[in-house]
């Protein structure tokens, strides 16, 4: 109801919140609840999340009703059947992936561990800018405002564009310090941190194919066709089963066969559904091989001199223990690379980082005046 009403900010932190209730769970209950203290979170969180966004509705009346008939509920159910369908394929794809990577020694945690990395870059952009075009794009659709239409889906699509490719050149160049960051603590060894690193970038080129892959699954939703993406996901969940099982017949990968599968299967979904949607939409004109180019080249340029950068504070830090390693590598290079990849975007003309900073710009004089 919040994105339909274009309120963005509450939702922002609902899972947030959510995870806030599940830390507040374990450490108020954990003594008499032990690993139940979770569950209790759990519930904690999920009703933090309700509260936290019921403020973005005031001025809305609302009448509880039951009608099973009504036009509009039939409407949405028939438009949830294929989402449930997809939901459905992705079980399975889930349950055939764990049952092959149980098949390896810490195979299941390893990969864990490593989409996390993939998900925060996705969260943070990639849902993020789709949730907040769908509500425009629907009312687009809903007036046939084709053009317009057109133009909202391709600025979406560069903006993904201009923070996702950055974010796996990022990934890519920093795989190790990250990795090792984030988890190497308690029974997580050094081993385990190679391991994890070298999966990560197995993953990571499913990560621009992911991120673009949410932009056009909402697209095809706010044209009311649920259908299509959910199709295709049964056809991407074929994708990763051929790919991985040729390459655990054919080759020595182990459990990365399964990563590679995964990548292959995220990949797959992509082209297949930009094939269907350039069928519907005509997406000539919107320049968005020039955006895709431009994004490629600066994140290219920028990966080089982190990764160049990463090394040499390995050898200049040496002995050093005032910071560890992997965090002086992350603030230091990666921070080097922010600013560089933010300069050859305005060299280069990049139309979507124009179009970000006056969204953000406009965002925060908005809240100033609300105060």
């Amino acid at each position: 109801m919040l994105y339909a009403r274009r309120t963005f900010l509450l939702p922002a932190f609902a899972a947030a919140m959510f995870n806030a209730g599940i830390i507040l769970g374990a450490v108020l209950f954990h003594e008499q609840l032990d690993v139940a203290s979770l569950a209790v979170g759990m519930v904690i969180g999920a009703a933090g999340q309700v509260l936290l966004q019921l403020p973005g509705l005031r001025g809305m009346r609302y009448r509880p009703a039951l009608s099973l008939s009504h036009p509009v509920v039939r409407r949405v159910l028939r438009l949830y059947a294929p989402v449930a369908m997809g939901i459905s394929f992705s079980i399975v794809g889930t349950l055939i992936d764990r049952w092959l990577a149980s098949g390896f020694p810490s195979a299941l945690s390893t990969m864990l561990y490593a989409t996390t990395l993939i998900q925060f870059p996705l969260g943070l952009v990639a849902s993020a800018v789709s949730l907040a075009v769908l509500p425009t794009l629907s009312r687009m659709d809903a007036t046939a405002d084709h053009e317009p239409f057109r133009q909202t889906f391709g600025m979406g699509f560069k903006v993904v564009l201009l923070l996702v490719v950055p974010a796996m050149a990022g990934l890519a160049a920093l795989h190790h310090p990250v990795v090792s960051l984030l988890f190497e603590q308690g029974e997580f060894q050094a081993s385990d941190t190679a391991t994890t690193a070298t999966a990560l970038l197995v993953y990571l080129p499913s990560l621009p194919a992911a991120a673009i892959d949410q932009v056009l699954i909402y697209t095809f939703y706010a044209r009311k066709n649920t259908l299509t993406p959910n199709l295709v996901q049964g056809a991407a969940i074929l994708i990763y089963l051929a790919t991985a099982l040729l390459l655990l017949r054919f080759t020595s990968l182990g459990f990365l066969a399964l990563v590679a599968g995964n990548s292959a299967q995220w990949i797959g979904h992509a082209l297949l559904m930009w094939w269907l949607l350039h069928r519907v939409l005509p997406l000539h004109g919107l320049r968005l091989g020039e955006a895709l180019g431009k994004a490629v080249a600066a994140s290219a340029v920028m990966a080089l001199v982190v990764f160049w950068l990463s090394h040499r504070i390995e050898v200049w830090a040496s002995g050093m223990t005032l910071l560890p390693l992997p965090l002086l590598q992350i603030g230091a290079a990666g921070g080097v690379g922010v600013l560089l990849y933010a300069g050859l975007c305005v060299l280069l003309r990049v139309e979507a980082l124009g179009f970000f900073v006056e969204a953000v710009v406009r965002r925060v004089r908005r809240g100033r005046r609300s105060k």
